[in-house]
């Protein structure tokens, strides 16, 4: 039998393990160097792919440590890694942010604790109710000598299979690595159902371990690790919800040690000191962004922004529209009429023809009956195109890093008017030859969130050549032009490069947008605030914001970044809902 044929035969033994109607597409077997590097199994014995739901087995690997004797061992622990954890890949973007909570300074080491924990999880499993065999395959896989780590790890392996000290590891283990593996092993047995938390306690027991080994930690278990890459090919969703884990070291956790249950005559949940919350926490695109990167998901910070905003505003997205098209209605009968000779003889009416008393001459005396369509002036509206300005000066957060509620209302806005069918054009400004903006006005909704996501940091000049050329004439379609912004929109009444005042450009937009200008800004003070005389800057700026209500500009004051999404929903509502859609409303 060929090393390809035994792996092959132990492939369904191995998926019956853990359940007889399991199924999972064969192994991709890799037989080459050039396919395992294509792979991105260099080191690995096996990996698994929590996207395709792929396990790949490194044959030259397995080969070269000659471990074809656990052929059925190897491929029932790879099925494990998508059956039990992390099972899916939302679980395992789950547990790294889990992990990375509880390792301050060493998040970067998030997937290799992973990986030894989950490991740790399906392993026990294995040994304790199926026959195979992994602690001699650990004793096979010896080759962490040396390292602190490896032998805490082995010595967990030790004490869940109650294996005689030195079986996996050397005997001469300190009283304080005893102590930390009995840890261990109490972990794995007492959250073996809940194991995100399990998950934050075994993380932090190895923070010490880690930050000791920091350079050598991934090298002496490089072997190991087959969900260092499990999330390639990933393009889920964006926005994590996290359970709230109370990141705590296990030998304060009452339900592992023998410490009282109470401290003050209250159950320790209630003091913060453990458990999980039943409401989750959503990360900041920052940390989504390392959480996606550290499970292999081969993405851009700015692409990672997309999936976080775009998913982000579906909770708060209306039902979709849907446009009332009326049906063509009935045709009915209105009369009759000579029929012309050339016309279709299946038209002549011979009953009519016959009751007009005349004789029946073609094209003079024949008739046909003429038919009306009920209802034939039945409207069809379109909903307003978007034309939306985002402020990406200093003042405003960075969306790819933290929460922006600029550009999660500007999100929220955006698909809400391609959802109805609208057209929308982004437009991202910050300082001078600072902008970004969309080729046009467009209906594709990642384009649109690209510029949308994006961020300059830079001073505060209002784009108004965009302004400009939008509106040189007036625009075919009735457009909504909203502006996000704070005090820094005053800039839109400067000259532009042309020498062009910004009130006459800012004039010719509400008269050309066939719709209505919309300011959305976050003002900390009423426009007529006493207190704005103080500054001859402010006293500045608040009188070009008034210019611009006297000119038709509709102002939206919040105070706060986070109510302009309540504006955004209110302003979808209103053009974008399906009432707006089926009546027309602007």
């Amino acid at each position: 039998m060929s090393e390809l044929d035994t792996w092959q035969h132990h492939w369904h033994p191995a998926l019956q393990l853990w359940s007889e109607h399991l199924q999972l597409q064969e192994p991709l077997w890799l037989f080459d160097v050039e396919a395992t590097q294509s792979a991105g199994l260099t080191d690995n014995i096996a990996a698994i792919r929590l996207a395709s739901q792929r396990v790949m087995v490194n044959l030259p690997m397995v080969i070269e440590r000659d471990l074809t004797d656990f052929a059925l061992e190897i491929l029932a622990h790879e099925i494990g890694h998508h059956v039990y954890a992390p099972a899916n890949m939302t679980r395992h973007l789950q547990l790294l942010a889990v992990i990375r909570q509880a390792l301050p300074s060493v998040e970067h080491q998030a997937p290799l604790v992973a990986n030894l924990y989950t490991d740790l999880l399906i392993n026990h499993r294995l040994q304790r109710h199926t026959q195979c065999r992994m602690d001699q395959l650990y004793q096979r896989l010896n080759t962490g000598q040396g390292s602190p780590l490896w032998a805490l790890y082995m010595r967990i392996y030790e004490r869940l299979w109650q294996l005689a000290p030195g079986t996996l590891t050397p005997a001469d283990i300190s009283p304080e690595k005893e102590g930390d593996a009995w840890l261990g092993s109490r972990i794995i047995k007492v959250y073996s159902k809940d194991w995100l938390t399990g998950a934050s306690r075994f993380a932090s027991l190895l923070l010490s371990y880690l930050i000791d080994e920091a350079e050598s930690a991934a090298e002496t278990f490089a072997t190991l690790q087959d969900t260092a890459e499990a999330g390639q090919g990933y393009q889920g969703t964006g926005v994590l919800q996290v359970p709230h884990i109370d990141s705590l070291h296990p030998s304060r956790d009452t339900e592992l040690t023998d410490l009282p249950a109470t401290t003050d005559g209250k159950d320790p949940a209630q003091n913060g000191e453990q458990g999980v919350s039943a409401r989750g926490q959503a990360l900041e695109p920052q940390d989504a962004f390392e959480i996606l990167k550290a499970a292999g998901v081969d993405i851009t910070r700015h692409d990672a922004a997309v999936r976080y905003y775009r998913d982000a505003v579906r909770p708060y997205l209306l039902p979709f529209p849907a446009r009332v098209t009326p049906s063509p209605g009935e045709f009915l009968r209105e009369g009759v009429e000579v029929w012309q000779a050339g016309g279709d003889p299946a038209d002549i009416d011979w009953f009519a023809t016959l009751l007009a008393g005349n004789p029946p001459i073609p094209g003079f005396t024949t008739q046909k009956a003429v038919y009306g369509q009920d209802n034939p002036d039945a409207q069809h509206h379109q909903p307003c195109d978007l034309d939306l300005y985002v402020d990406s000066s200093g003042s405003m957060p960075n969306p790819q890093r933290r929460i922006s509620y600029p550009a999660l209302a500007g999100a929220l806005l955006c698909v809400s008017a391609l959802r109805a069918g609208a057209a929308v054009q982004v437009t991202l400004w910050s300082g001078a030859h600072q902008c970004l903006a969309t080729e046009g006005f467009i209906r594709n909704e990642t384009a649109a969130l690209q510029v949308l996501t994006g961020f300059f940091g830079g001073g505060t000049s209002f784009p108004l050549k965009q302004l400009r050329t939008t509106y040189a004439q007036p625009r075919q379609t009735p457009t909504q032009v909203v502006m996000l912004s704070d005090d820094g929109i005053s800039s839109m009444f400067q000259d532009d490069e042309a020498g062009t005042p910004g009130e006459q450009i800012s004039a010719r937009t509400l008269q050309h947008c066939q719709g209505a200008g919309h300011w959305v800004l976050d003002l900390p003070y009423d426009l007529d605030d006493p207190r704005l005389q103080q500054s001859s800057w402010l006293k500045s700026a608040m009188e070009r914001i008034q210019l611009g209500q006297q000119q038709g500009w509709q102002v939206y004051r919040v105070n706060g970044l986070e109510p302009m999404l309540q504006f955004a929903r209110e302003f979808s509502r209103q053009y974008y809902g399906a009432d707006a859609t089926s009546q027309g409303e602007r």
